[in-house]
């Protein structure tokens, strides 16, 4: 399936910072890096997206999120000083992969999001929804959004 939010991901991701506040999010505060790069993608095309849509997003995709994807990333975290296995961490960072693809391709067909103007602040918008259903505070969420959404716009 062509997927070009997955396409978005692989060339934002490796922005300057992106990969960097992704993970902070994801490690300090649950936040779904799957779920920010969607905001993102979402705010570029000039879509806001409302709280309903995530919590509808969070519920359908929670199986994949928790049960495959959570536990993938922690036994690759695992495995990571492991000198004996590198074969077998790659063979799990691929499987992971795949799983969140499948992720992707899940949150592009459900097309949300309100029609907008793209941009920055649109963007911060839908990150701070995000790291807010995850649990940050409206300060925090609006600080990380904001650094997030700076990195993701910059060329």
């Amino acid at each position: 399936m062509d997927n070009p939010f997955w396409n978005y991901s692989l060339s934002h991701y490796s922005k300057p910072d992106v990969e960097a506040l992704c993970l902070a999010a994801q490690d300090e505060l649950g936040a779904d890096v799957n779920l920010l790069l969607y905001a993102a993608w979402l705010a570029s095309r000039g879509r806001v997206l409302e709280a309903d849509q995530l919590a509808n997003l969070l519920a359908d995709t929670a199986v994949l999120r928790e049960s495959v994807i959570a536990p993938l990333r922690e036994l690759r975290r695992q495995w990571r000083g492991l000198a004996q296995i590198p074969l077998l961490r790659e063979q799990l960072k691929t499987l992971e992969l795949q799983a969140e693809r499948q992720l992707q391709d899940s949150l592009y067909r459900s097309d949300c999001g309100r029609l907008v103007a793209p941009g920055e602040d649109t963007a911060s918008a839908n990150l701070a929804l995000v790291l807010r259903a995850a649990g940050a505070d409206r300060r925090d969420a609006h600080e990380r959004a904001a650094l997030l959404a700076a990195a993701l716009v910059a060329a």
